[in-house]
C-alpha cells in the first residue's frame, strides 16, 4: 500500500469509525462508554483510536445443534473516548466485581481457583 493510499484508508478509517461511529453514537445517547459483547468493541475502538479494555462477561453454552461442545467464556468490551481510561478501568473493575464472572477453566489448577 503506498502512502497515500494508507492516509485515504485511515481516513475513512477515523470517519466511518470515530465521526459517525462512536463518536456520533455516544453523542445521540449521551454515553460515556459503550459496552460490546466479545472483541468487536476493542476493534472498533482501535480504529477510532480510542482506548478499549476487556473483561470476562459470563459463559456461553457450548451446544449447537450438530453436537454438544464445550461451554467457553465471552469477554465483554467497554471502550470510550479518547483519555477515558481512567474511567474504562474503573467501570470495568466494577463490573468484574459485580459479576464475579472470571471463572478459572475446569480441571485448571491456578491462583484464580484459590479465591473466593
Amino acid at each position: 500500500m503506498s502512502e497515500r493510499e494508507y492516509k485515504s484508508a485511515r481516513a475513512m478509517d477515523l470517519l466511518s469509525a470515530k465521526t459517525r461511529g462512536m463518536d456520533a453514537y455516544m453523542n445521540q445517547h449521551k454515553l460515556d462508554v459503550v459496552l460490546f459483547a466479545g472483541a468487536t468493541g476493542a476493534a472498533i475502538a482501535a480504529k477510532a483510536g480510542y482506548p478499549s479494555v476487556m473483561v470476562p462477561g459470563g459463559i456461553v453454552s457450548g451446544t449447537t445443534e450438530s453436537k454438544d461442545t464445550p461451554d467457553y467464556p465471552l469477554g465483554v468490551a467497554f471502550a470510550g473516548r479518547a483519555w477515558s481510561e481512567h474511567k474504562l478501568l474503573r467501570l470495568a473493575y466494577a463490573f468484574e466485581q459485580a459479576t464475579h464472572a472470571r471463572k478459572p477453566a475446569p480441571g485448571l489448577n491456578s491462583p484464580l481457583a484459590a479465591r473466593p
